[in-house]
This record gives structure tokens, sequence and C-alpha cells, in this order.
């Protein structure tokens, strides 16, 4: 339905910096596929070969309005590891949190790999991607635990700062139910002496009833908006993407909505915030989507959230 995904990766060449970050993204030992419950991997050195800043962000959403954001910032400093994690889930009316911590611990030379914590296991595979991640509520809380498992994944690309992104099947397991969705996973990271090369950028993850998926960079300055289609089993990556921000003299109606535009196709549509959501500029608003492809209508569930760059 459209240019295949190494059309816009060929646009997002990075630069020096950007190489670096592919750079230490990709360092350290071979992950061993180990599954983690609460400690640590034994047989890892320590001390990585440079001070690093490392993020990883997993957005899950479902047609049903279920939506999961992690957020996990891990900075490498000498033999330390400085690590920040927060994860929120929304299953009702609002987020509520899974992990909330700070801390820091001495530091393995696979200073990018997730760590458990009191209230989150970490499982990963034979290439170090996240397999499943288990969260308890602390003891006495009596709620019922919740699991993200990630399923295959259908696109792979190299963001415009070098990270890694993709997109993938996966599901939530809670209350005895399995709820199955879009899961879109970013991997970067900057060595400490390199300049933050942006700033902090828009995203906006929807789903369907059909299995199909829609991720939007709103772009920063000097990136262009960008998207990531999976529609009826196809993906497509495009870089001419017209995405216009709410008027911000006006509230509701229309006027409440973004507006986007794939050039030279027939792909459009609208995210505007659900009615239950504050429409403000916060970091986390749910929203609903419709997306036209030519004559067929889309209806899409989702979220947008603001990434920071490392």
């Amino acid at each position: 339905m459209g240019r295949a995904g190494g059309d816009v990766i060929g646009r997002w060449a990075p630069g020096a910096a950007g190489a670096a970050l592919i750079f230490l993204a990709c360092a350290g030992p071979s992950p061993d596929g180990t599954a983690e419950a609460r400690g640590e991997i034994a047989g890892e050195p320590l001390t990585p070969a440079v001070d690093a800043r490392y993020l990883t962000h997993l957005l899950f959403t479902s047609d049903d309005g279920t939506a999961f954001i992690g957020s996990f910032d891990q900075t490498a400093e000498g033999e330390d590891l400085r690590f920040d994690y927060d994860v929120r889930l929304a299953n009702g009316d609002a987020w509520r949190s899974l992990v909330l911590t700070r801390d820091t611990v001495s530091v393995a030379r696979a200073a990018w790999r997730l760590l458990p914590t009191p209230t989150m296991a970490v499982r990963v595979g034979d290439a170090g991607q996240v397999v499943s991640l288990l969260f308890s509520e602390p003891e006495g809380e009596g709620t019922d635990p919740v699991r993200l498992v990630a399923g295959e994944e259908v696109s792979v690309w190299t963001g415009p700062t070098g990270q890694r992104e993709s997109l993938g099947m996966a599901a939530l397991r809670m209350g005895g139910r399995a709820v199955p969705g879009i899961l879109f996973f970013r991997r970067a990271a900057r060595a400490l002496s390199i300049p933050v090369a942006s700033t902090d950028g828009r995203t906006f993850v929807f789903a369907d009833s059909l299995g199909n998926g829609l991720v939007v960079h709103a772009g920063t300055i000097g990136q262009p908006a960008v998207a990531h289609t999976w529609l009826h089993g196809v993906e497509a990556a495009w870089g001419e993407v017209t995405l216009e921000a709410p008027d911000p003299g006006r509230a509701g109606g229309s006027a409440a909505a973004w507006r986007f535009e794939i050039s030279g196709t027939t792909v459009r549509g609208s995210f505007r915030p659900l009615m239950s959501e504050d429409p403000g500029d916060g970091p986390l608003i749910r929203m609903e989507a419709t997306v036209y492809v030519g004559t067929e209508v889309l209806h899409f569930n989702g979220f947008t959230a603001t990434l920071p760059s490392p």
C-alpha cells in the first residue's frame, strides 16, 4: 500500500551522534536468555566501556482502551548504575502506578538491561529482548498481578537519532483474562560525553479490534512527523506525514483533535482525547482515533505520551 520502511530509514540516516547511539545500544556481551526474578544475572563483568545513559520505553494499547507505559531510565557512571523506573496502567477511568522507583546499584556491563524491582520481575530472550514483565502489588494489597507479554514483532526500524524501535503484538494478562493489543518498543542510548541531540517528542500509539496498529511520532526541532502502520497484515513506514496540533485558542469539538495525513496516499485521520481525559498538554493522554484508508473507516483506541531523548 505504500513505500517500504527502508525509504523512511534512509531519510533518517543519523550523523556522528546517531552512530554513537547505535554503537552504545548494541554494546555489551550477548544476553544469555536468563529469566530474571529479583536478582542480578551472574557472570557479567562489571564496568561498561563508557559512561552512558540508556532509555527504554514500552507503550501498549488495546482496542478496549487498556493502556500501559513503561519508562526505564538508566545511567551508568563509574561503578554506579542509577535507575529511575515509572510504569503505569490505565484499565478504567484513570492511570495507576505499577512501579515508581529510583535507586543506585553496582553497574553491570550490560547496563542497558532492565533490572527487576521488588514489585517487577523481568524475563528476557536469547537476543536480550524483553519477553515479559510481571508486576505484583506490595504485600497485603490483594490485587491480582499484571503481566505484559510481548509477541511477534511486525516491524523494526531505526529512529531519527539512532534508537531501535519496533511495533509488535502483545497481551496484558490481568484478572484472569488476556487483553490483546499493540506494543511499541524504543531503546536509545547516549554517551554522557555527547550533548543531548534532540528534545522530547510526542508519540501516538493506537490499536483497533481487527489487530491493526498505528504509531505516529509528532517530531521535534529538525525532525518531521513520521508514522508506522500495521494495517490488514501489511506494515509500512512513512516519512511524509502532516500532523496538525489542536487549535490552542479553542476548546472542544474539532478544535481538540490532532489531524494527520500521509502524503501521496489516501491515509488520513484525526486523534482526540477521550471524554474522561483532560485535553491539556499533559504527558499522558488517552485518545481515540478515526483513520480513513480510501473509503474504509477504522476506529482505534490508544494514547499519546511525551518521550524524552537520553
